[in-house]
């Protein structure tokens, strides 16, 4: 072989094994594309976003060393009104859900229900008010892009008005496609707390049935695609009973939690499980430290329900899980700690296992899978809503006294990191 033969092969030779080492790089570097088989994530187990299913690290790790990082901060308090609840959307934006926005002007005060849509950098897209309901508590996304929301509607014409349920399905833009105002009575209060679209593609409705001031009854109602009323159901345990948060299972059935016993004190904590038809499949009403309400609830990675609350009469956190099968807790936590704090408000389960809570003295709280503490960090001037972002950032939201007797609080949105960077 001549010396000009053998240079040529000994270049393509080189340019074989460059091009294939390119080729590695390139496929490294677009492993963490959908197409791809492995599951990018955090795989370091002492991180705070530690992913168990990541098979390929991509580089997220983020750590809490005693601080957390203000990417950014949003403010919309010029909009007006009490804000209820923010949940992420699926395109990384979130959904904000506000009453008693408004003038007063006649009889009483003129107030309406509004949604506000932001970004995934917290910028406002579009808010809209809607006539026929006085306040929101709880929206969330829909499969065609659009929001079923929950609240309620109270008239301002007398003195004698009483709240009713308010349920409203919105396109992906906020306009109204459909609306529906229940009542049980003209002289009670009824008020829907969370909505939720079921595997049906039909939507489901928690909240408050025919209180009368000590009397009252826990409510799931059923709506199809176009507002009808499809089957409704109220639960109860004792003389006074109310549900706040909904899930629907990976079965579909349905869970919600709330609060059994008395008006006006002697709460106890509430949880019921249905079938996907609302047939009662388990209720549980227990007794804790003192008086407790569950405000938030949330699936755990073992199947069951973790919600969250206050125990101790208002003054601590509480947080329990039950088992899915027969609703037996598995364990509870009563957290009496140095902080005044009437409960937690929101939970959301942790990316690398355990859960997130926002408490009403804004701290932010990780606990492990079986309750314990990893750590408390006061986020300051947020304390309704809390959701962890793919990458492990926190985003909090609202400021207010919340539930029982309290009010909504300021629109407002942060998104905290754990890491040195802000980079969005």
């Amino acid at each position: 072989m001549g010396m000009k033969n053998l240079s040529i092969l000994i270049f393509n030779i080189l340019f074989l094994m460059f091009s294939c080492s390119d080729d590695e790089s390139d496929q490294q570097d677009n492993a963490c594309v959908e197409e791809g088989e492995d599951i990018c994530g955090c795989m370091d187990i002492d991180a705070i976003n530690y992913d168990p299913l990541a098979t390929l690290d991509d580089g997220t790790c983020q750590y809490y060393t005693g601080e957390l990082n203000v990417v950014w901060s949003k403010s919309y308090t010029e909009i007006g009104g009490e804000m209820w609840s923010i949940r992420p959307v699926s395109d990384g934006g979130f959904i904000m859900a506000l009453g008693n926005a408004g003038d007063c002007v006649g009889y009483g005060c003129e107030y309406y229900g509004q949604l506000i849509r932001l970004d995934e950098h917290g910028d406002l897209m579009w808010q809209k008010m809607y006539e026929n309901s006085t306040g929101i508590y709880s929206a969330r996304e829909t499969s065609d892009g659009g929001f079923i929301a929950a609240g309620y509607y109270e008239c301002v014409t007398s003195a004698s008005c009483y709240p009713d349920m308010f349920i409203l399905k919105t396109d992906a833009d906020g306009n109204e496609e459909w609306s529906s105002v229940d009542a049980s009575n003209d002289n009670n209060n009824d008020w829907a707390r969370d909505a939720i679209q079921t595997q049906d593609g039909n939507f489901v409705v928690t909240g408050t049935w025919n209180d009368d001031g000590w009397y009252s009854k826990a409510a799931l109602r059923k709506y199809d695609t176009s507002g009808e009323l499809m089957w409704a159901y109220s639960y109860s345990s004792s003389d006074a009973n109310e549900a706040y948060e909904l899930l629907e299972t990976g079965d579909g059935d349905l869970v919600f939690a709330g609060y059994s016993g008395t008006q006006h004190g002697a709460y106890k904590h509430f949880m019921v499980k249905t079938n996907a038809d609302g047939d009662q499949i388990w209720k549980k009403k227990a007794s804790s430290v003192g008086d407790a309400i569950l405000y938030a609830i949330c699936e755990s990675p073992n199947g069951g329900y973790v919600a969250a609350g206050f125990c101790n009469s208002w003054r601590s956190n509480f947080v329990i899980e039950r088992n899915p099968n027969q609703g037996s807790g598995n364990w509870n936590s009563c957290i009496i700690g140095e902080m005044n704090v009437s409960g937690f408000y929101d939970i959301t389960p942790a990316i690398g296992g355990g859960y997130y809570l926002i408490d009403e003295g804004s701290y932010l709280t990780k606990l492990d899978d079986q309750g314990e503490v990893i750590f408390t960090h006061n986020v300051q001037d947020a304390n309704l809503s809390v959701i962890e972002l793919d990458n492990g950032d926190i985003v909090i939201g609202g400021s207010g006294a919340f539930l029982d007797g309290g009010y909504g609080g300021g629109a407002n949105i942060t998104r905290l990191s754990f890491s040195n960077s802000t980079a969005q």
